[in-house]
């Protein structure tokens, strides 16, 4: 099973990544379960919602809250805030293009995993969320990573999608219009107050890497990728 992470995570004794392709399409439960199980991780103690391309945040800062969640329907939001995270717990969601960003402090006590397509990140949804981390953390320094999902060179939109972006995030060439997520995101968590050496965004495209990621911008097709964080 090859996973996509950060190295920061993994020294900080958690356990976290973004699943490829080969993992299979994490639209069906049981892929995920049975990549759970695969890294000893139960399944029964990672959390999911419905996303909804939102900027509703989802807080849980005890396994009592955390089995609540289990019981209860799925909830409508976009981002995960675990402060403190129960341990023996972690959360997941799901991508296509869409970026995934991992937040952390340097005792992993306090977790963020954020589902964030184009419309939560003009939402707002990257900056609320490391808000809510460091707010929760005490004001903590924070580690961020943004996993793989779709680049500027293959984000290609029309003057509508664009004119909700920073001039500074939209790209012309060749009467194309393109907007870089990577840049936007990373602007919203230094304004919040992450440290910018702290963020990591290494250049995986979904859309353009076609033997690792499944993208629906390149093949229209609902498959997904699964982006996860654990506390042992």
């Amino acid at each position: 099973m090859k996973i996509f992470t950060d190295n920061r995570l993994l020294r900080a004794g958690l356990i976290g990544g973004t699943l490829t392709r080969h993992s299979g399409n994490m639209r069906e439960i049981s892929n995920q379960e049975s990549a759970f199980k695969e890294l000893g991780i139960n399944p029964a103690r990672m959390l999911h919602f419905h996303q909804t391309h939102s900027d509703t945040l989802v807080s849980v800062s005890s396994a009592k809250e955390a089995q609540s969640l289990l019981r209860a329907p799925l909830l409508d939001a976009d981002a995960w805030l675990l402060c403190p995270v129960p341990a023996g717990w972690g959360a997941a969601i799901v991508t296509a293009d869409c970026v995934p960003l991992f937040l952390w402090d340097d005792t992993a006590t306090h977790l963020a995993l954020a589902h964030c397509g184009w419309r939560g990140i003009v939402q707002g949804l990257p900056g609320k969320t490391a808000r809510a981390l460091l707010q929760a953390s005490a004001h903590a320094r924070l580690n961020a990573w943004l996993g793989p999902h779709i680049q500027a060179c293959c984000f290609e939109v029309q003057e509508d999608v664009a004119a909700q972006f920073p001039a500074a995030c939209v790209q012309h060439s060749n009467g194309k219009i393109h907007v870089d997520l990577t840049a936007e995101i990373k602007r919203q968590l230094t304004q919040a107050g992450v440290c910018g050496e702290r963020i990591q965004a290494p250049l995986y495209c979904t859309c353009g890497d076609a033997e690792h990621f499944f993208s629906w911008r390149r093949d229209h097709q609902k498959n997904l990728l699964l982006s996860f964080i654990y506390k042992p």
